[in-house]
């Protein structure tokens, strides 16, 4: 189930990319290695932090007030809080994978325990209003678009399939470049765009942004880090982690789209049963043409056949 409670602080890492543009050089410095090493500045001091960021304590207390905490032991409580809810598990994993070795039993069991850990994470961290305000959007849009490149670009095609054949308006951008133009030419007020986002926004993903956002259509993002840098420029934020620094996973993602997707089907039973009705017509006709054509085939080659037979001479 997605969590009913829509109060959640944002996470360190949430709060560094959204403060990137407003921190010093050095300060965003301190940031990037809080935000990346959670473990050691739990239980480090200011003064340790300074001289581990080759800064200053003066400069780690100011980055901390800068990224919204009231002090270094506030961040240091919420870090420990997390340690023990969250990158506990992570670490179990860590030691599992140097236990294994090469035996793929054993591999096996750590990654199906970490992408457990990362689904039970999500239960807690996708906000429950945000889910329907999201299903909400995509019910009441013309035009489905979903935005996403590298591993994630397969998932957006895949849930750009099932929009179809629920009935809906749908594209995909899974490319960057000046392809990516001709997805959002069709674009306007009251269209819907999911953007699956896991990494610092590159300029394609800005450019849906801009462009959507220009045209009155409406964004939905699916991301780890990104959702307090991006919370103003749309208008659902499906937060949740991928894995571990360093290892992406898939298995979040679609998990989301998929809750998407039968939600969607859910809010519209008639009219998506009706479509998928459809669906079913289409491809027994499509299957009746295909036979049919073959059935022409053979029955060309077989008249050749009997037409081109070759008499042997009589002997003798």
């Amino acid at each position: 189930m997605v969590n009913t409670t829509d109060r959640r602080e944002p996470t360190l890492a949430e709060r560094v990319a959204a403060s990137r543009d407003n921190l010093s050089r050095a300060e965003y410095a301190v940031a990037r290695y809080m935000a990346e090493n959670p473990q050691e500045v739990a239980f480090a001091s200011a003064e340790e932090l300074g001289q581990l960021t080759g800064t200053s304590d003066a400069t780690v207390i100011r980055t901390v007030k800068a990224l919204g905490y009231p002090g270094l032991p506030n961040l240091k409580r919420s870090l420990q809080a997390s340690l023990r809810e969250h990158f506990t598990p992570a670490g179990r994993l860590t030691r599992a994978l140097d236990a294994v070795s090469d035996d793929p039993e054993q591999i096996f069991d750590a990654v199906v325990a970490e992408q457990i850990s990362l689904l039970q994470a999500a239960q807690r961290t996708v906000r429950q209003g945000e889910f329907n305000k999201a299903v909400s959007i995509i019910s009441n849009a013309r035009y489905v678009l979903t935005c996403a490149v590298g591993v994630h670009g397969q998932l957006a095609k895949y849930f750009t399939t099932r929009m179809l054949r629920q009935g809906r308006y749908a594209h995909v951008i899974a490319d960057s470049g000046f392809l990516v133009a001709d997805a959002l030419v069709p674009l306007a007020e009251g269209d819907a765009v999911i953007l699956v986002c896991h990494e610092p926004a590159q300029p394609e993903d800005e450019a849906v942004i801009d462009h959507a956002r220009s045209v009155g259509a409406r964004i939905i993002l699916i991301t780890d880090t990104l959702g307090s840098a991006l919370t103003d420029q749309v208008d659902a934020v499906l937060s949740a982690e991928i894995g571990p620094h360093g290892l992406s996973s898939i298995t979040v993602t679609i998990t989301i789209l998929e809750a998407l997707t039968l939600a969607l089907a859910a809010a519209e039973r008639e009219r998506v049963s009706g479509a998928m009705r459809k669906l079913v017509a289409v491809r027994e006709r499509l299957a009746e043409a295909v036979v049919t054509e073959a059935t022409k085939k053979r029955g060309v080659v077989g008249r050749r056949g009997r037409g081109s037979r070759s008499v042997a001479p009589e002997r003798g």
